[in-house]
C-alpha cells in the first residue's frame, strides 16, 4: 500500500500534504535506530508532519533538525517496552532490536500503541496494535495499508473504540 491509498481513505488528508517534502536526515535516524524504516512511513513523514486521525490516533514523525531527539524518544519507548516485556506484558512479542520485535510508530489518546513487527526487511514489517485493555491485533500489512483499511472500514478497529474512526474522520497534521 501507499500514501495514495491512505489519502483515498482520508479525503481531508490530501489538502494538507506539503508541497515540498520535508528534509529529514534519515541517515541520522537509521543509524541511531540501527535499522532503516519502511518506505511508506518515510514517504508519509516527508509529506506530512505528525499526523492525527479522528482526534484519536497519532502517527509520530521526525522533524527536520530534530532527528537525534526522535531517535532518543524511540530509545526511551523501547526501554519502557523492554520493562513491559520482562513483566510478560507485550502480548508475547519481543521488543526491537530482537528479530520480530516491536517498534512503536504511533499511539492513541486512550493509551493504545501501534507498532511495527520488525521481522524481515523494513518493507516487509507488519503492524501490531496493543489495545489499552491488553487487546492485541496483528495486521499482515504495512502501516499505510493498516491505516487505509481502518479508515475505509475494511479493517475493524480491533481493541480500539468500536466507533473509531467513523465516517469522514477529522485529520490534522502538525
Amino acid at each position: 500500500m501507499s500514501i495514495e491509498s491512505l489519502e483515498a481513505a482520508l479525503p481531508g488528508l490530501v489538502a494538507q500534504r506539503l508541497q515540498t517534502p520535508r528534509r529529514i536526515d534519515w541517515a541520522v535516524i537509521f543509524g541511531g535506530l540501527g535499522t532503516q524504516l519502511p518506505d511508506d512511513y518515510v514517504g508519509l513523514a516527508q509529506s506530512y508532519p505528525r499526523l492525527e486521525i479522528g482526534r484519536f490516533l497519532t502517527v509520530t514523525a521526525p522533524a527536520p533538525g530534530y532527528e537525534e531527539g526522535f531517535v532518543e524518544s524511540a530509545r526511551m519507548d523501547l526501554a519502557g517496552a523492554e520493562e513491559m516485556s520482562q513483566k510478560g506484558m507485550t502480548g508475547g512479542y519481543p521488543v526491537f532490536p530482537a528479530p520480530g520485535g516491536l517498534l512503536r510508530w504511533g499511539s492513541s489518546i486512550d493509551g493504545d500503541e501501534f507498532h511495527w513487527r520488525t521481522e524481515g526487511q523494513p518493507n516487509e514489517w507488519t503492524v501490531v496494535v496493543a489495545g489499552r485493555n491488553d487487546d492485541w491485533f496483528h495486521h499482515e500489512g504495512s502501516l499505510t495499508s493498516y491505516l487505509s483499511g481502518l479508515c475505509s472500514g475494511t479493517i475493524p478497529p480491533y481493541g480500539l473504540p468500536p466507533n473509531f474512526p467513523g465516517p469522514d474522520p477529522a485529520v490534522s497534521v502538525g
